[in-house]
């Protein structure tokens, strides 16, 4: 199988993204996006970002069934309030006998945190390991985690996974577009029964971050 795990900035890049998304739709069989939204409000996304790129994608990933996962729905919800919720979106499916867990996962965002430690990434992580430890399958965790890979909340993350960016000596998952420090954001985790049969960082520049590729049994 093959997935794909990007985020998408919002479809700012509009043209190329839905260009790429095309071009992969005939040999990808999981695409895993990030920033994604579907609203009918302007004010609740970043600017030039497009109100209906779940939507839109969907015209072009004709042949495949889209879960969008908001991050607020309406604007109740509990914790600090410069702060936004992040759930694991995740998929169970089982292909020739053999079970898989698939996380699709962005990364809770702090302004000027330069992607380092904060408790709240800290419980975060903690908080998928709890949910992956008990799964009784190939797991694969992949996504923005909105991390620098010497964070404690990465190793946390890595304990009984493959850091797929690390063992490959990946030096940058940001596009041209991204001007700030620190080139790491994107991550594929796997756990050790999983085949990698291919994997890499492809260089289509449709989004301040690069489309990470992994082909897998």
């Amino acid at each position: 199988m093959k997935l794909i795990t990007l985020n998408i900035w919002g479809g700012k890049v509009y043209a190329p993204l839905m260009a790429f998304l095309k071009e992969h739709a005939e040999e990808v069989d999981i695409f895993c996006l990030q920033e994604v939204f579907n609203t009918s409000m302007e004010e609740e996304i970043p600017s030039e970002a497009r109100i209906k790129i779940f939507s839109e994608i969907g015209s072009v990933l004709t042949s495949f069934t889209g879960f969008h996962a908001p991050i607020t729905i309406g604007w109740d919800f509990t914790g600090k309030p410069e702060s936004r919720p992040r759930n694991v979106q995740y998929v169970r499916f089982s292909q020739n006998g053999i079970h898989y867990t698939i996380c699709n996962f962005h990364g809770h965002w702090k302004p000027h945190t330069n992607k380092e430690d904060l408790p709240e990434r800290i419980e975060q992580s903690q908080k998928i390991v709890e949910f992956l430890k008990p799964e009784k399958s190939k797991k694969i965790l992949c996504g923005d985690f909105n991390l620098a890979p010497h964070t404690q909340s990465i190793r946390i993350l890595e304990d009984g996974m493959r850091n797929l960016v690390k063992e490959y000596g990946i030096t940058s998952t940001r596009s041209h577009y991204y001007t700030k420090d620190g080139k790491f954001a994107d991550y594929i985790l796997v756990s050790p029964e999983v085949e990698v049969k291919d994997f890499k960082v492809l260089p289509d520049v449709v989004s301040d971050h690069l489309p990470l590729y992994l082909e897998f049994t």
